[in-house]
């Protein structure tokens, strides 16, 4: 015999079982490419044709909308559905888009959410509030953190390259960044550093960054969920989890080599959200199904 409840019952425990895999679920975009990395086995799944120029930095924008940062210094948005990305507005940073590009200390360098508002640095690492909407930035302050003083991949009398590493984003209720830059020898593909890897918490009112301690090098994106803040290692090619108190790292998985470089990342729809849409689907059709039975 025919028992809604039973039935209701019975979806909705799938529902939950498959909103918790989802749980390790993030969106994420390595500089050309968005998708998504399963955080407990690394795995990346692209969404869409990848993004027309290179971006950094992930935040949740307006109306279900990602937002991140072009090279040029132009806002965009991506559609986290198909991975459609549209230009929301320019942000007046510069332009770092080549190596010909002028990559003076205005450029754009990466964004940041928290709390509703929405944060960008550029090369001097300078904090500045972003409106989601234009594009616009107002400036708040230095942050203290180094600057990048090169354009990136820029090759040395070693042949040697120049590289930088910052992850900014958001967790527990506070913003994070961190930060070094280094030398990649183009015969072993090795990368030394040249500034030290910190871990800086940033006040969003003044910009101003206090030092937590040192911190892997290469970190190039940092996600945070359910309390626990993941970092995205570059050169080992893994996800690490990021202690906040101390700037020390954990392994937690190795990250697919196509995901490449991590460097913007933020939680998928909240798992539970997902389980209780899809009960309030299955108790309607439920409904509908007793009234025509």
């Amino acid at each position: 015999m025919f028992n809604p409840r039973n039935l209701l019952l019975s979806l909705a425990l799938s529902a939950f079982a498959a909103s918790a895999s989802a749980g390790s679920l993030v969106y994420a975009e390595n500089g050309f490419q968005f998708g998504t990395v399963d955080l407990a086995s690394g795995a990346f799944n692209p969404i869409g044709p990848g993004t027309p120029e290179g971006v950094t930095g992930l935040a949740h924008g307006p109306n279900g909308s990602l937002l991140t940062l072009s090279f040029s210094g132009n806002l965009e948005s991506i559609d986290p559905n198909n991975g459609a990305v549209s230009i929301a507005g320019a942000t007046g940073l510069g332009d770092c888009s080549l190596l010909t590009s002028p990559c003076g200390p205005t450029s754009a360098n990466t964004i940041a959410a928290l709390g509703g508002k929405f944060y960008a640095t550029d090369y001097q690492n300078k904090l500045y509030a972003l409106n989601p909407l234009t594009g616009a930035t107002t400036p708040i302050g230095l942050t203290g953190m180094p600057g990048i003083t090169f354009v990136p991949l820029s090759t040395n009398p070693d042949e040697s390259f120049n590289i930088f590493d910052e992850a900014f984003f958001a967790a527990d209720g506070k913003l994070y960044a961190t930060f070094d830059t280094g030398t990649v020898d183009t015969a072993t593909f090795t990368g030394t550093p040249v500034i030290d890897a910190k871990l800086y918490q940033i006040d969003p009112a003044t910009g101003v960054a206090t030092l937590i301690g040192p911190t892997a090098f290469g970190l190039t994106g940092a996600v945070e969920v359910n309390g626990t803040t993941y970092a995205f290692n570059a050169p080992l090619g893994e996800v690490d989890a990021l202690d906040l108190a101390t700037g020390k790292t954990n392994f937690v998985s190795n990250l697919d080599p196509a995901a490449g470089f991590i460097t913007g990342a933020v939680p998928t729809p909240e798992p539970a959200s997902i389980a209780l849409a899809a009960i309030g689907i299955i108790g309607f059709a439920v409904c509908r199904r007793r009234r025509h039975a």
